[in-house]
């Protein structure tokens, strides 16, 4: 499964292959839809070869013309009612735009995929007109994290994919990184005992030997609102000092911390004693981590934790 922004990568290789292949962006929803705003699905002659704008009719539709556009017809922009026009049950509108996946596009595709890689936030502006793509340094939608509609222009943003840091290596850190990958995030693992974060135990994944959180930030790049960070380490002691560390770094997203909720009252209360008292530090973590399923083995707790990333991600 290619998630979220990786369609542009997927984009930009089918195109610098030469493969017949046409690009469905979603440029505005109204209502109860399937996807949203910058979702993305490349169509090639056979059908859709990366992506969804959310299946269905309109996913059939947009398909459809895809195969088209992707056969040589000019692009297109397809706007229906998903009850009124499709007969789907959703109640919303969308709005999208179906482009050939041509030099004029899949080459800014590739330098927003770039950019990206290297945690170079840029802004990608879709001409309606069908003249191509662009790639801009900088615009709003980077601070407002939302693409926006113009008179004949899309622009959206391409940030930094999300980074899940995980403090620990052991059994819930080992279920919890090949689910968190799967769903979008850029994977890494801390600590500080090489037997346990291994590639072959964790592959794909980042690996910092490390179980300082200094160490870490210097090592991927100070911490932003890109990462989420996740203690579960075997020792509580250890979990203590990376909490201590962690949790003034307002610019992170998530900041979670595994254990009962013993555990944590005994930790606030040491921190407390050393000054970091402000409820608004407490108010950012999840602790105990993971919404509240009923998860008791490594695997449940997997999915309970990366609900809650998920959830997290799309309520920033």
């Amino acid at each position: 499964m290619i998630v979220a922004m990786d369609v542009l990568a997927e984009g930009a290789r089918l195109g610098r292959a030469g493969v017949p292949a046409a690009l469905a962006t979603v440029l505005r929803t109204a209502g109860s839809t399937p996807r949203h705003a910058a979702s993305k699905m490349i169509v090639g002659p056979g059908g859709v070869l990366a992506g969804t704008i959310g299946g269905g009719r309109i996913e059939l539709e947009v398909t459809e013309a895809g195969r088209r556009v992707a056969a040589g017809a000019p692009a297109q922009r397809i706007e229906r009612h998903l009850v009124h026009d499709l007969a789907m049950c959703c109640g919303g509108k969308m709005d999208v735009y179906v482009e050939p996946l041509d030099e004029a596009r899949w080459k800014p595709l590739g330098e927003a995929a770039r950019r990206r890689a290297r945690r170079m936030p840029c802004a990608l502006v879709t001409a309606l007109d069908g003249t191509g793509k662009d790639v801009l340094d900088a615009d709003d939608v980077l601070r407002a994290r939302r693409p926006r509609l113009e008179e004949g222009r899309f622009v959206e943003p391409v940030l930094p994919v999300d980074r899940l840091v995980l403090f620990g290596a052991g059994h819930v850190a080992h279920a919890v990184a090949p689910l968190a990958a799967k769903v979008g995030f850029e994977v890494v693992v801390c600590d500080e005992d090489e037997r346990f974060a291994t590639p072959e135990r964790f592959p794909g994944a980042r690996l910092v030997p490390s179980f300082d959180a200094g160490e870490a930030a210097r090592e991927l790049a100070p911490f932003g609102p890109d990462d989420f960070a996740l203690i579960v380490t075997r020792d509580h002691a250890v979990d203590l000092r990376l909490l201590e560390q962690l949790l003034p770094e307002t610019g992170l997203t998530y900041l979670g911390l595994i254990g009962s909720r013993g555990k944590i009252g005994r930790f606030r209360k040491r921190l407390e004693a050393k000054g970091l008292a402000a409820d608004a530090l407490w108010e950012r973590l999840h602790a105990p981590v993971g919404l509240e399923i009923g998860a008791e083995t490594p695997d449940e707790i997997a999915v309970a934790i990366v609900a809650e990333l998920v959830q997290v991600r799309h309520e920033r």
